[in-house]
Parts: C-alpha cells; sequence; structure tokens
C-alpha cells in the first residue's frame, strides 16, 4: 500500500493548516522534515512540537504540532502522521512540496483517506456516505441525520435484516440437506412468517417519501402567483437580502431564481417564478411555463394572492386556475396585502368557498410584515413533516434504495411451494444486495463513483 498525504484543513489563509500522512512510510516521511530526527522515538498520540524544514537545503518551513497515530489505532486503520502548521498559503505549498518529492509519497485522491478506513474495516459503506454528509452538512437537521448514519445505524438495520434471512437460509437448508428426516412442520411457517414479515418491513422503510433524500439534498419550495404580487418581496425576506428584482412592471421576473436557506434547521431550497398571466411575449411565456413545472416538482408550494385583487375582480382566480389546480396538502396560499383592506371577514368567506383545501392559508402583509412569523412556523411544520427524523434511520441515496427495491423483488419472487432450492437462492441474493449497501460485497467502480465525491484531504 502507498504512503499518501494531503492538506485536511481548508486550502487557503487559516489559523492552522492540517496536513494528514496515512500509509506504511508516514513515520518515515515526517522525519525526512525534521532537523533532529537521529533515533527519535514517537510515541502513538501524543503531541510534538518540532522544526520543519526542507530536506534539500535545511531551510525552516515551520515550527508545528506533530502527531503520531500508530496502526491500527488511526482513522484509516495505517500508520498515520498529523501535521499541524501555521495556516498560510506559503507554508502549506511548501509542505506539499517537500512531501511530494519523498520517495514512494504521493497526493492523496479524494475521499482516498475514508475509503481507506472503510477497506480496513473501519467502518461500513453507509457510515462512510454519512461522513460526506457531515462535511457537506449546512443546517442542524442535517448535521443530525450524517451523525446517526456515522454512527452506524443503517448499517445495524441492514445488518438484523440480514441476520433474519440467515435464519430462513438455515431452516431451508435443513430442509434440503436431509428431506428424509421428521423436521416439524412449525420450522417452514417460521419461515413464512419471518419471510412476510421482513418483506412488511422493507416496503415500509422504502415508502419514506424519500425524507431522508430530502432532508440531505434540500427541501424545494416553489413561489407561484400573479405578476406584482409581492413574491419577489418575500423572496427577499426569507433570504434576508436582496435577490430577487421588486419592481411595479410586470413580468420581472422570467427565469427561476434559487436561494438558499435555513428554516429552524431545515434546507430549504427557495425558488421564485415568473408570474402567472395570459401573456403573447414568448420569452415571458417560456418562463411562465417554466414557474408551472417548477410547481410540480416542489416538495413545498407557496401560492400568493393579492388579496385586494379578490375582492375588487371577480375573474380574478379564475385567471390563475392554472396553479390553483397545484394547491394541495403541502401548499401555503398566502393572501398578500391585507394591509389595504378595511374587511378582511368577507375575504375568509370567499377564500373557503373559491379555493380547495383552503384551511392552509394566511393572511399576510409583506410590506408591514404582517403574518410572516406565521409563514415561518407554517414552513418548518411542513418540512418537518415531510423531511423530519425518526426513530428508524432513513435511506439518504439513491444507491442504498436502489439496492433495497432489488431485495424486495427477490423477495417477493421467493416462494417455498415450488422449489426450495429457488427459493433459497432468492434469500441469498437478497442478502447480497443488502450487503451491497453496507459495502460488504461491493465492486471497485462502485468504491471510486462514492469516494470520490470527498474532498481530497478526507
Amino acid at each position: 500500500m502507498e504512503t499518501i498525504f494531503a492538506q485536511s484543513s481548508k486550502p487557503g489563509k487559516a489559523g492552522v493548516a492540517i496536513f494528514r500522512i496515512s500509509g506504511p512510510k508516514s513515520l518515515q516521511a515526517l522525519k525526512c522534515l525534521l532537523a533532529d530526527n537521529d533515533n527519535l522515538e514517537f510515541i502513538p498520540r501524543t503531541m510534538y512540537y518540532k522544526k520543519l524544514t526542507d530536506p534539500k537545503n535545511g531551510e525552516l518551513i515551520d515550527n508545528a504540532l506533530i502527531c503520531y497515530f500508530q496502526a491500527p489505532s488511526s482513522f484509516t486503520g495505517e500508520d498515520v502522521v498529523e501535521i499541524y502548521a501555521h495556516g498560510s498559503i506559503a507554508i502549506a505549498s511548501l509542505l506539499s512540496r517537500v512531501l511530494l518529492n519523498i520517495a514512494d509519497v504521493r497526493l492523496a485522491e479524494p475521499g482516498e483517506f475514508t475509503r481507506r478506513a472503510f477497506l480496513n474495516g473501519k467502518f461500513d459503506l453507509t457510515a462512510a456516505e454519512g461522513v460526506a454528509d457531515l462535511i457537506e452538512a449546512e443546517t442542524i437537521w442535517q448535521h443530525r441525520q450524517a451523525v446517526r448514519q456515522c454512527g452506524g445505524e443503517l448499517e445495524e438495520l441492514y445488518n438484523n435484516w440480514k441476520n433474519s434471512l440467515l435464519t430462513i437460509i438455515s431452516l431451508l437448508e435443513a430442509y434440503i440437506d436431509f428431506p428424509d428426516e421428521d423436521i416439524p412442520q412449525e420450522v417452514l411457517e417460521e419461515v413464512v412468517s419471518t419471510h412476510q414479515h421482513l418483506k412488511d418491513t422493507i416496503i415500509k422503510h422504502l415508502s419514506d417519501n424519500r425524507r431522508g433524500e430530502l432532508l440531505r439534498s434540500g427541501i424545494k419550495l416553489a413561489i407561484l402567483g400573479a405578476p406584482n404580487v409581492g413574491k419577489s418581496s418575500l423572496v427577499n425576506f426569507l433570504m434576508q437580502r436582496d435577490i430577487a428584482i421588486v419592481s411595479n412592471i410586470a413580468g420581472t421576473t422570467r427565469d427561476i431564481i434559487e436561494g438558499h436557506l435555513d428554516i429552524a434547521g431545515y434546507p430549504i431550497i427557495l425558488q421564485d417564478t415568473a408570474g402567472i398571466r395570459a401573456s403573447s411575449d414568448l420569452v415571458e411565456l417560456e418562463g411562465i411555463n417554466r414557474a408551472i413545472n417548477t410547481a410540480k416538482i416542489a416538495d413545498i408550494k407557496i401560492i400568493m394572492l393579492d388579496a385586494v385583487e379578490i375582492l375588487q375582480s371577480p375573474s380574478y382566480l379564475s385567471e390563475l386556475d392554472s396553479i390553483i389546480k397545484l394547491i394541495d396538502k403541502d401548499t401555503i396560499i398566502l393572501l398578500n396585502k391585507i394591509d389595504l383592506l378595511s374587511n378582511r371577514g368577507k375575504l375568509d368567506s370567499l377564500i373557503s368557498q373559491l379555493i380547495p383545501l383552503s384551511n392552509n392559508y394566511l393572511k399576510i402583509s409583506i410590506k408591514e410584515n404582517i403574518g410572516l412569523n406565521e409563514l415561518l412556523k407554517n414552513i418548518e411544520n411542513i418540512a418537518h413533516n415531510i423531511a423530519g427524523l425518526t426513530e428508524t434511520p432513513h435511506i439518504t441515496r439513491q444507491r442504498q434504495r436502489a439496492h433495497i427495491e432489488k431485495a424486495l423483488e427477490y423477495l417477493e419472487n421467493f416462494n417455498i411451494e415450488n422449489d426450495l432450492v429457488l427459493a433459497t437462492e432468492d434469500v441469498r441474493m437478497v442478502i447480497r444486495s443488502l450487503s451491497n449497501i453496507t459495502g460488504k460485497i461491493t465492486v471497485e467502480e462502485v468504491l471510486a463513483k462514492i469516494f470520490s465525491n470527498f474532498c481530497i484531504g478526507k
């Protein structure tokens, strides 16, 4: 196994630059950087303060802290050295250049440290993916999901399933290997019962509306409405900065404007869309079509209506029929500009008659900051319902889901009334599918794809 190194901290100016070296020649590489390396013995997990020098000319690079982790008690399971130098670009560049010039030491590929940890049995593939998610986490709920996955929750769940499957195989093989023996009927009944319970459990696990994947990648929230209803003002309020143009001129927004925000710990991908109206402008029509299509695949929809227009224009809602049809249980209806109304009770009566599912509507004024805190709470509640953590761990990646779906296919093919040998083989294929998730059975191409998404120092 080659010895590798990389800067594990973010490149650029910082208080500290952390370098990691992993492999059989880690200590040898470190000693090349030390002027006083004669007979120097490093006690594992002990911090040392040393001068780092260029072995070619003895020039001082930096005074740094150094720690040695002896295999297998390290992150990668190999001998590991970590260097904590001052975080200047010049020092990082010098250290990289010197390490590259040491024989049998090379720069690590993206994710190679974590990949080696996986290959050395430090954790399974789902935990490795959890490490990547932990690094990328931007909100508290993303962080909590990643921590649970790093801790092995998914691995434990799938291993429990595999243990049930191994029980089925052992019982079936007793029938196959000893056909003349008087094996109780209860044995087959246990096989059938265990199979059915596991199948029901996997179906439930798959029927999660992708909540783990939503939490990991972000919840899409689309804002729709007629021109000049206040969509862009709402976007700017939610983002706490001006990312959308606010203008009295209708049709200002023609393409999808996206922003990322954190609402109560949930990652929200905010999407401002073109105003919906009848138009002959080809560019504006394209924007309207994009708005409708964006709303159809959004996880949460906010439909903004002009409270004044609802009361004054009988045709207002019918002109917005294309977005009214999109209202579902995860839609929030906003009646904006209520500061301009004198009779708000009449508005309530009219809305309940004209709009389906209108119990989830709010009367707001963006201009006067009325009802906006309640809006944030509504978004939080829907986000929790569709992506909140539960006691059971969730699928977080399409790769995991694909293998579980394949496992379910084999479970559905399972039939002990036909051929016990074939039924046993179906169970083995279920185990194989689950093992592909945790990485107990895997292929090089899969590993390359997973670990290439890590940063170089990880």
